[in-house]
């Protein structure tokens, strides 16, 4: 059964809409009409984001003076705090913000975030005890703690209180610790349900700092939340939660943080990975999510988030340049192990099936979610993808809009020793007896719900424009969008029937292409390198990364008509600075 692909143009935005806006041009208008719908004041914040204005009061959170006193009583009577994490980017910016500010109030707390192969996802018994021993009377969970009942219901027994902040589905019931702080929790009034963990572990930070302008001990300056912020864009973006709302204000400052950061491992870590950052050049949500992000990961995949957690934190230069170092060499072997299990799937792979269900005691448990995300990219199915233990099977899975894991994972609950997540990415965990059970009743559960026509990427096209639309000033209005990710995608064109020029191979390993495009409604505008081309028209570069497998298709025809999908860009080099398609698919237009 071959991938199926369909190119979806979105419809554009009714009349009364464009009219509505008349400063905004049509193309920016059908953008935000897909994204945030008709409300202005929705546009206004999406435009002209405020810190001050748009974030929401942490106390709207229905336990945060709870937590705030409490952990505010810990410091004030010396109580041993620990803050309890998670070993991806969300988990070890969670735990450093927590970090960060309790020691700013006077308290040294033990961070305690655990091995991904050894403990696995969230709380655990040997952890628990651990922590008693030493003699710590207050957890603070960040990004995980939801579905750890038994483990914080264990502590409070060993006169250990729990305050939970999580971002993840809870379960049926909810772990009765001392403070919840999790916007997805039912009843729950926060007017936002879709932080990161990390933008609950801020929200927790926030109210923190502004009780303890009010109260007897150590007070943090105003404005000190704001230099939190960079930590808050990675974890944000690494996370991949809608970038809207909330989200998107404490992402663009973020970023902005970002660029100015005394943190000295950020600065190694962008150095290590050959980006320049600067106040006047701060990092894009691409550079973070391609680049930075799978580098900090790498620790925690490969080893241990330790790593990740004490770049993030340190003070000493050379210590933040080892420290980058090694996280480039654990991704360079991260990225070698995932292709190897990749293959070893594929290798076995039925595409009769709705689902994929693989798993080898050789496959790194750190880069189990890697591959099954791989699969599911490639084959538009849900990937559950483990490692075969001799008395467990612990696995990641990845999964596509129509096929909801947690309600999934729910109907296995029997057969299953541990879930949770969420709906497009999860964790689960169950004893090798029972692993073709799982498999066939998730391949029942995948019958019932996936039709034929399900297993296959739609792209959606925001809009259909000539060629000749492409300029400047098109991709500055785009611009103002940002930052882009998930909820507001970079914007996607369709342009048929453009006329291929040259094309060539390029990249190690002959995986990209680079090409031209003639339009010849106009006159020349661009020229690259020692290319010659023909007068009176408009050349535009371009590069389709990933697509040189295309290459033989294109080179039979002399100036083949092509259908391209691509976002608008820039490229600069030595000070010369040109408009450049990032082609995200491509297609010989019917003659």
């Amino acid at each position: 059964m071959r991938l199926r692909k369909t190119w979806k143009i979105l419809p554009p935005a009714p009349d009364n809409f464009y009219k509505k806006f008349p400063e905004y041009s049509k193309t920016v208008l059908n953008l935000l009409y897909h994204r945030i719908g008709e409300d202005e004041k929705a546009i206004a914040e999406f435009f002209n984001p405020d810190f001050t204005e748009d974030l929401h009061d942490p106390f709207l959170f229905r336990d945060m003076e709870k937590a705030v006193e409490r952990i505010l009583r810990a410091i004030k009577n010396k109580e041993k705090i620990a803050v309890y994490g998670d070993y991806d980017v969300d988990g070890i910016t969670s735990t450093s913000i927590i970090k960060i500010v309790l020691e700013k109030l006077g308290s040294h707390p033990e961070i305690y975030i655990p091995d991904r192969g050894k403990e696995g996802y969230g709380m655990n018994m040997p952890a628990i005890k651990y922590l008693k021993s030493k003699k710590i009377k207050l957890i603070i969970t960040v990004d995980c703690g939801i579905r750890s009942e038994l483990e914080i219901s264990k502590a409070q027994e060993w006169g250990i209180e729990t305050i939970l902040t999580d971002h993840h589905m809870p379960g049926e019931t909810i772990p009765e610790a001392y403070a919840v702080i999790n916007p997805k929790v039912k009843n729950e009034i926060y007017p936002f349900a879709d932080l990161a963990g990390v933008g609950v572990a801020f929200k927790l930070a926030d109210a923190l700092i502004k009780s303890s302008r009010s109260a007897k001990g150590k007070k943090i300056k105003d404005g000190f939340e704001k230099w939190l912020l960079d930590l808050v864009a990675l974890g944000t973006i690494a996370d991949m939660v809608p970038l809207i709302g909330e989200n998107r204000t404490m992402v663009k400052y973020g970023l902005i943080v970002l660029g100015k950061t005394k943190r000295v491992g950020i600065k190694s870590l962008f150095s290590t990975s050959r980006l320049e950052l600067t106040s006047k050049n701060p990092p894009s949500t691409s550079q973070i999510s391609f680049q930075i992000a799978p580098r900090l990961n790498a620790a925690g995949r490969m080893d241990h988030a330790n790593t990740s957690f004490e770049l993030l934190n340190t003070d000493n230069s050379d210590d933040a340049s080892r420290l980058a170092s090694e996280l480039e060499t654990k991704n360079g072997r991260r990225q070698r192990l995932t292709e190897k299990v990749v293959k070893a799937i594929e290798n076995k792979l039925d595409l009769k099936n709705k689902i994929v269900f693989a798993g080898d005691a050789e496959w790194p448990i750190g880069i189990l979610g890697l591959a099954a995300g791989k699969i599911t990219e490639k084959h538009a199915r849900p990937a559950f993808i483990f490692n075969q233990g001799k008395n467990k099977c612990q696995g990641s899975i990845r999964s596509i809009p129509k096929f909801k894991l947690v309600p999934a994972l729910e109907q296995c609950k029997d057969l299953l020793l541990d879930y949770g997540g969420h709906e497009m990415a999860a964790g689960f965990t169950f004893l090798p007896k029972n692993k073709a059970k799982i498999k066939k009743r998730l391949e029942s559960i995948a019958d019932k719900i996936l039709k034929v026509s399900d297993l296959a990427w739609e792209t959606k096209i925001d809009q259909r424009v000539k060629l000749g639309d492409v300029s400047w000033n098109l991709l500055e209005e785009i611009k103002k969008m940002e930052p882009f990710g998930m909820g507001n995608p970079t914007p996607l064109f369709l342009a048929e029937k453009v006329e291929l020029f040259q094309c060539q191979l390029v990249g190690n390993g002959n995986k990209h292409l680079k090409m031209w495009f003639k339009d010849s409604a106009g006159p020349q505008r661009a020229a690259t390198d020692d290319t010659v081309f023909p007068l009176n028209n408009t050349v535009f570069e371009a590069i389709a990364f990933g697509k040189g497998d295309k290459y033989c298709m294109l080179i039979p025809e002399k100036n083949p008509k092509l259908d391209i999908i691509f976002e608008i860009s820039s490229d600069e080099w030595k000070g010369n600075k040109k408009l450049q398609l990032i082609v995200r698919d491509l297609r010989l237009s019917p003659r």
